[in-house]
């Protein structure tokens, strides 16, 4: 690296915060790809992304890309559809999704919900309930029925139906586990208000790529003592009640893996041969009692693994063998399900819901279903997320960085004065050393 690390602005702006978390963004800052300025834009970005061409000619020219910025049509479409049916105090909603929308958008909650999950829940409420629906919006809409039909992942094999997917893009730390819980609390509410609306699901299936992760979003069950419902005031106390008439099982994507034919009670025999797991037993394995209320609405969380991985002729590391892997038994789990019970619909939440390296498609390019889109520069102009530090270069020659043996160096380096070495800690975390 050329330029001196010492140049490098640690902000390029010094008001970096534009817009109230709370209500629609109305400007955003517009960076020049060269120098870094940055010019204010007084109106909401739009939906896009950054992407790496790739040059033609000779394999030295092919290792040189440009980025350069994207939009999402698709995408801008439907916020523009969705505020006109917000305007139209969401015309054709049920009577319950219409007072679950309003006390989502109060703003004397003990925990008022930002703009950013209101519009994400907005969007799946608008396609689910409304355009898959069958409902009248009262206006043309600019997502066209054509567009609806895209937000399909089609199976390699013929007899498995394909799968409705809607992509939400939300940068992290900007309340995923919120909107997945606002999801669930909308269609256990109406499918409890009128058993016989098979719009809404009366099962949720949350998926997540680890232990850790499972653990956490626990929060996610009704039931659970600190569940997210009531502590974010989440459900009006005149709903509350509905909420129990559904089921949310919380699992990681390991437990998609085929059981072996020599299984039996939890343990592997030689002598056991029991063929292979057909679908149903596979779901009714998995879902339990999900798997008697189905069909089930799928809620991934980090849904950027559960992509269907294209054949590819590329040299993968181990890492993308892997990734791979992990892949294919994701949505091949989500497959089965809906091949032997039904899957209403998944919704993706992930801050990069884009293809990887290794997948077999196009590296960098979004997931065809991505229907809303608040990246991490939306959330930094919002005030919801921090703005990344990069690591400074520790050039003490040492042959260990002092952030790696932080609590020696203090003890080393400062006397015991409570108030020095809270002053030295803060300066170390504060500019970490790689």
């Amino acid at each position: 690296m050329n330029q001196n690390q010492s140049d490098i602005p640690i902000q390029p702006v010094q008001q970096p915060i534009l817009c109230s978390p709370y209500d629609k963004p109305n400007a955003h800052w517009i960076y020049d790809t060269e120098t870094g300025e940055a010019v204010k834009e007084l109106k909401r970005r739009d939906a896009g992304y950054w992407y790496k061409t790739q040059r033609t000619g000779s394999q030295q020219l092919q290792l040189f890309g440009q980025e350069e910025w994207n939009d999402l049509p698709l995408v801008n479409a439907l916020r523009a559809d969705v505020e006109r049916w917000r305007d139209t105090n969401y015309r054709n909603a049920t009577p319950v999704t219409r007072e679950l929308l309003r006390h989502w958008a109060r703003d004397d909650l003990l925990r008022r919900l930002f703009f950013c999950q209101r519009e994400a829940v907005e969007t799946i409420i608008y396609l689910a309930e409304i355009r898959h629906g069958g409902k009248r919006i009262g206006f043309t809409p600019q997502f066209t029925d054509e567009d609806l039909a895209k937000l399909v992942d089609t199976p390699n094999e013929p007899d498995i139906p394909d799968l409705i997917r809607y992509g939400c893009k939300m940068a992290t730390g900007s309340g995923k586990t919120v909107v997945m819980a606002m999801l669930i609390a909308w269609a256990f509410c109406n499918r409890g208000k009128v058993p016989s609306d098979e719009r809404f699901p009366q099962a949720a299936l949350v998926v997540c790529p680890n232990l850790t992760i499972k653990k956490r979003l626990q929060v996610l069950r009704p039931e659970a003592n600190d569940n997210y419902y009531d502590e974010f005031e989440l459900i009006p106390t005149k709903l509350h009640p509905l909420l129990n008439s559904g089921k949310v099982l919380v699992t990681n994507w390991h437990q998609f893996s085929p059981e072996s034919p020599h299984s039996e009670g939890g343990q592997t025999y030689t002598v056991v041969n029991k063929g292979d797991e057909t679908p149903d037993a596979f779901a009714k394995r998995v879902l339990g009692e999900l798997y008697d209320r189905a069909p089930i609405m799928v809620l991934n969380d980090e849904g950027h693994h559960a992509y269907r991985p294209a054949p590819t002729d590329q040299k993968l590391s181990g890492e993308e063998k892997k990734e791979r892997e992990e892949a294919t038994v994701w949505v091949s789990g989500l497959d089965t399900f809906n091949q032997a019970c039904g899957v209403k619909f998944c919704v993706d939440l992930s801050a990069t819901p884009f293809y990887i390296q290794g997948s077999g498609h196009m590296e960098g390019k979004p997931f065809p279903w991505l229907v809303s889109d608040f990246g991490l520069v939306d959330a930094i102009e919002s005030g919801i997320t921090k703005i990344p530090r990069l690591p400074v270069s520790d050039t003490t020659g040492r042959p260990e960085p002092k952030f790696f043996r932080l609590w020696k160096t203090i003890n080393d380096d400062v006397c015991k004065d409570p108030q020095l070495l809270g002053q030295e800690l803060n300066k170390l975390v504060a500019s970490p050393t790689r």
